[in-house]
């Protein structure tokens, strides 16, 4: 047989072979992946064809399968990667056909179905965490889970139109149930109420709706403004009459939401006492004394007791003024700004102690030129020509009550 020969025969064979494979046209690996040369169907233990190099890998259940189950023509390339061409859609279409969104190769079971249930336009929290899934979906017996509405009242119309405290229809409350009840918890109790357009705090912290919503009312419209609750609490106060004294009527500007109106914190003080200095450290008591009606105004109001225990100098007995402003300032009684150039300058050589002028520290109106500065020895001499010259005391400053010789 000619060598021309032998090739078209292998030509025609190997033609022949192709054409007549089970596994299609586009299938291209080589026989020996699979199959044994003793027959067609015995397959190799060792195949050498690794299903995961495909764009379908085996995971799971899958691995277990044999090849017939998925592909049951033995055109390979005929078989679908869609989970549906091999199984059921037990959920008719009403989640789409991606079973990988919900379901995992190892097991049809969903291992959690409330995290699964958190990637939806419903996220479960609160009640609907532990609420049946039936409740909600009434296909639920069937596996069939269309869309359903998401808004409250569409579950909970019932217990909407059956509340009567208070009573929802009538107050034409809003069928939005987020709007006043929180998602998150776990009850419709009044304790869950969202109340946060007026923060129930301090003493608004309150389980009597009615305390501020009078029964029959339509829980709308109600002023947030302090006074519109508490007007009877403003006029009834005496001490200090709010009404008297022309206190705002916008209670916050001194009070907070606390139990019993206190502390309070009284902003406009500087209206009727400026505070300043070491006043700015007191305590309201330490002024009033419990009582805000009759706090005295001036220095020697709440300074009396001073003003005459101070005997260095003694206050009372020297004759000191009671206006305590003009010697000391309201940051400390010391050191005193006492102007004694009203009296006497003390200048040059008179630029001395006090105690060297008033000998009697019980009594600063008493003073002597004489005891410690100017002696007779001295003064007389100078004074001969001078009628009526008495040495006394007193008697320099009868004559030179600017301190200065001459006078």
């Amino acid at each position: 047989m000619s060598t021309r020969i032998i090739i078209v025969v292998v030509l025609l064979f190997t033609t022949s072979a192709y054409a007549q494979s089970p596994h299609g046209r586009k299938f291209t690996l080589d026989c020996s992946y699979c199959h044994l040369p003793t027959g067609w169907n015995i397959l190799r233990k060792d195949m050498k064809f690794d299903h995961n190099e495909t764009p379908f890998k085996l995971t799971g259940q899958h691995t277990l399968l044999g090849c017939r189950s998925c592909h049951t023509s033995l055109v390979f390339s005929d078989a679908s990667p869609d989970c549906n061409s091999c199984h059921e859609d037990v959920h008719h279409g009403s989640v789409g056909s991606n079973c990988s969104g919900c379901h995992s190769t190892t097991a049809w079971i969903i291992p959690n179905e409330i995290l699964l249930h958190q990637r939806t336009r419903f996220p479960l929290v609160g009640a609907h965490q532990i609420a049946d899934c039936s409740a909600c979906h009434s296909g639920y017996s069937g596996l069939y889970f269309p869309p359903i509405n998401v808004q409250c009242v569409n579950c909970h119309s019932n217990e909407y139109y059956a509340t009567t405290s208070p009573n929802h229809v009538a107050a034409g409350f809003s069928t939005r149930c987020q709007e006043c009840h929180n998602i998150a918890d776990i009850t419709w109790a009044a304790s869950s109420f969202d109340h946060s357009f007026f923060p129930l705090v301090g003493g608004h912290n309150i389980q009597n709706c009615y305390a501020c919503h009078t029964k029959g009312s339509d829980f709308k419209g109600l002023s947030t403004s302090c006074y519109s609750c508490h007007q009877k609490d403003y006029v009834a106060t005496s001490n200090p009459s709010h009404t008297t004294l022309g206190f705002s009527t916008v209670c916050s500007a001194c009070h907070t939401t606390n139990p019993g109106w206190k502390p309070a914190t009284f902003s406009i003080h500087s209206n009727y006492y400026v505070l300043a200095g070491a006043h700015t450290s007191l305590t309201c008591d330490q002024c009033h004394n419990g009582n805000y009606a009759s706090a005295p105004t001036t220095c020697y109001g709440c300074h009396k007791s001073d003003y005459d225990g101070t005997t260095n100098p003694a206050h009372a007995a020297a004759g000191f003024p009671t206006d305590c402003t003009q010697c000391h300032s309201q940051t400390a009684w010391t050191p005193s700004t006492f102007d004694h150039t009203s009296f006497f300058p003390l200048t040059g050589s008179h630029d001395v102690s006090c105690s060297t002028c008033h000998t009697n520290s019980a009594n600063f109106s008493q003073f002597s030129c004489t005891a410690a500065c100017h002696s007779e020895a001295e003064t007389d001499p100078r004074h001969s020509d001078v009628r009526n010259y008495v040495y006394s005391p007193t008697s320099c400053y009868s004559c030179h009550a600017n301190g200065r010789g001459g006078d």
